[in-house]
Parts: structure tokens; sequence; C-alpha cells
């Protein structure tokens, strides 16, 4: 089977086309997914109302500004 000059450039064009869409999709799920990351290490003491990250996992964090346990989730 041979490809003609016209197939050919379609077959070019649509392969390109596919490649965007999927760039374009890793791209959205990556910066969703670094957000998301961010978003879990914010914290804001509840009663200075500092705002901070802890790259911690645990639950309750204390406050580099005062000092108060401050558990996370609201922000």
């Amino acid at each position: 089977m041979e490809l003609t000059i016209t197939e050919f450039v379609l077959w070019v064009l649509l392969g390109s086309a596919a490649a965007v869409l999927a760039c374009a999709l890793a791209s959205r799920w990556l910066h969703r997914r670094a957000e998301h990351r961010g978003r879990m290490r914010r914290v804001v003491c509840r009663m200075c109302l500092h705002a901070f990250e802890d790259s911690s996992r645990d639950e309750v964090v204390k406050c580099p500004a005062c000092g108060i346990p401050t558990g996370r989730g609201n922000a």
C-alpha cells in the first residue's frame, strides 16, 4: 500500500493533533496534582492566623509563630 501525499499530510496532521491533545491532558493532570499537594501542605493557625506550609504527614502540627498545636484541614 502506497500513501499519496494527501494521505501522508492527513496522517501527519492527525498525529500532531493527537500528540498535542495528549500533552495538554498530561499537563492538566500534573498541574491538578501539584495544586492538591500544595493544598495539603498549607496550614493556617487558629490562634494567630499565621499561614505556613508543613510537609510532614502529621494531623496536628505546631505553629512556627505562636507554638500552638494546629490541626490540618482548617485552611
